[in-house]
């Protein structure tokens, strides 16, 4: 049996870590942290595979501030960094994009949504 992937959840809003972590228990080993600071020391501590970032972390650092962070982390330039948001504006993917994500998804969201995001996220 294949090794579960490790996917590091950075999301402030205690309903959606629990529906995320239910949505992807069976499949992937999930990590949560709650802000910028903590997503920063544990990808220090630890090589994941893919990165479900919330880009609205309340006060403090935002999600694009710490996607930018941890792209300048060796072995970080090219980890599929997901922006997964309730901003849904025009520009606002785009933002997300060139602020170093490597898509982006729109809350509310679909289970099915959610797991085909990672997959094309980690096969590419």
């Amino acid at each position: 049996m294949s090794e579960k992937l490790e996917i590091l959840l950075v999301e402030n809003d205690d309903i959606n870590k629990s529906v995320i972590k239910a949505y992807l228990k069976h499949n992937y080993n999930v990590e949560i942290v709650e802000n910028g600071p903590d997503a920063i020391e544990a990808v220090k501590n630890k090589q994941f595979d893919l990165i479900l970032m919330d880009i609205n972390l309340g006060r403090g650092m935002s999600g694009i501030d710490v996607t930018r962070k941890i792209r300048t982390f060796p072995g970080y330039e090219t980890t599929p960094i997901i922006a997964v948001t309730a901003f849904a504006l025009e520009g606002d993917r785009e933002e997300f994009l060139d602020a170093g994500c490597s898509n982006y998804l729109s809350k509310p969201f679909l289970k099915s949504q959610l797991l085909d995001i990672i997959q094309q996220s980690i096969n590419t």
